[in-house]
């Protein structure tokens, strides 16, 4: 069965830009319509009564003039001069007369004309040749005779045009005004939420004395949210103190019976072979919770802030082959060039700590160490180690650094002296030097564990 796709929301910031342009676009076209309907009506108006003025004193004076016993219409209708390029005609018993010789009456509409010919003066818009015109007829009874004119009003809607343009630019501007001004409004309505979120991202990355700044208009959610943190950070430090105080009083009964074992351990030989190998096994168990109680107690006191540092400025190539060469079985090491000379700014015993932790790692459920490899990643340095396993699994690639989390290794963990916490202070020991760790795929197959680490200078270059 399919499931319908949900449309996509946009965020806060968008909609609030979205609501304002569409709000200034309605606000600038309804002013925008609204001014040039009222302002066309107005100059329309105008120019008709206009013409309508013209057209009948121009209709009195041929009146007149043709009221002459010896007077001719052709000549009293070439007297007529109508401003504006206008035409003026005169029908009479079937005959056209006009004021410009190239032009004759037939332009005149014939409905039009009939309809002044019936003795009711009218006026009309229509098109001549591509330019808007406004026709005026006016009857003149007695002397059986019909005056017309033809008024262009091409200039009008010149007007007309510029005003729609200039309206419709003053809407286009309005609506970029309506969009800047929501952007800033957006900005300033999301920029406490923004905090929040930057918040609670340093929240998560273990910062927890991170608070919200006051403001006045998110006074509730910022006190909420403070107060939140703040219980959230009493129960962490709380539960890390109840930590590491159990861990501590764990050492001591541990010692005693690591004693005692060691003692009964060297008396092996007298006892019963039973005894010999629970004796045997009893100190290997013990052996791993010493060491798993130690994990602990670093990692409670990283937790609670309480871990000491000693940060100096180390090479790092120089720290990672002294690791590799310490081993039992001295692990290869691959310097890519460029990188001899990096520097990063460690605490030296942390970082040994590190290298030993991920070759141990290697060495118990990954098939044995492969090599270490040195790299640069931009102003970043990369210490990738490399077994010969099986791999990590996609889905467990970011869980293997959780504490005592066994996942594919622990059908194999019984059998080692690993604790599960390994893993785990690799991760918090890289990240309170500010790098990163990541898991991957070694090529030609097995794992590649690699931490990443800022480097902070390059050691001068040694004259051959």
């Amino acid at each position: 069965m399919s499931t319908a796709r949900r449309p996509r929301r946009f965020g806060l910031h968008a909609r609030v830009i979205v609501a304002f342009a569409v709000g200034a676009a309605l606000v600038s076209a309804v002013l925008a319509v609204s001014t040039f309907y009222f302002v066309r009506r107005a100059l329309v108006d105008q120019q008709v009564q206009s013409v309508l003025r013209q057209t009948y004193s121009d209709a009195r004076l041929v009146k007149l003039e043709l009221g002459a016993p010896t007077a001719h219409i052709g000549d009293a209708v070439a007297s007529v001069a109508p401003a504006n390029d206008a035409l003026a005609f005169i029908h009479s018993g079937g005959t056209w007369y006009s004021s410009s010789a190239s032009v004759s009456g037939t332009t005149i509409p014939a409905t039009f004309a009939k309809a002044v010919r019936g003795g009711s003066a009218a006026e009309q818009r229509v098109t001549l040749d591509g330019t808007p015109t406004l026709v005026v007829g006016v009857p003149i009874p007695s002397l059986g005779i019909q005056y017309f004119e033809e008024h262009p009003l091409g200039e009008l809607a010149s007007t007309l045009q510029v005003l729609a343009t200039v309206l419709t630019t003053v809407a286009i501007a309005t609506t970029l005004g309506g969009v800047l001004v929501g952007w800033a409004v957006s900005r300033r309505l999301v920029r406490p939420l923004n905090e929040v979120v930057v918040a609670a991202t340093d929240i998560a990355g273990g910062t927890l004395d991170r608070r919200l700044p006051a403001d006045p208009d998110l006074q509730p959610l910022v006190e909420s949210f403070n107060h939140m943190v703040g219980a959230l950070q009493e129960r962490i430090e709380r539960d890390a103190r109840f930590a590491a105080d159990v861990t501590h009083e764990l050492r001591s009964p541990i010692t005693t019976i690591g004693a005692s074992i060691e003692l009964l351990d060297s008396q092996a030989g007298s006892l019963p072979p039973e005894a010999s190998l629970a004796v045997r096994t009893l100190r290997f168990e013990v052996d791993r919770f010493s060491r798993m109680v130690q994990g602990l107690l670093e990692i409670a006191g990283m937790d609670a802030g309480a871990a000491a540092e000693h940060f100096t400025e180390l090479p790092l190539v120089a720290l990672v082959q002294a690791t590799a060469a310490g081993r039992k079985h001295p692990v290869p090491v691959g310097v890519e060039p460029g990188t001899e000379e990096a520097v990063i700014r460690g605490d030296k015993l942390r970082l040994h700590q590190v290298l030993v932790n991920l070759l141990d790692n290697a060495d118990t459920y990954g098939g044995g160490v492969v090599g270490i490899e040195v790299e640069r990643e931009g102003p970043n340095a990369a210490v990738s180690v490399d077994d010969a396993g099986p791999g990590v699994p996609p889905e467990e690639r970011d869980r293997i650094f959780e504490r005592f989390y066994r996942g594919a290794a622990s059908g194999r963990r019984g059998g080692t002296t690993g604790t599960g916490l390994g893993l785990a202070l690799v991760a918090e020991h890289v990240r309170l030097h500010g790098g990163t760790v990541r898991v991957g795929d070694r090529p030609g197959g097995g794992a590649r564990i690699t931490v990443v680490l800022p480097v902070v200078s390059q050691l001068p270059a040694v004259r051959q």
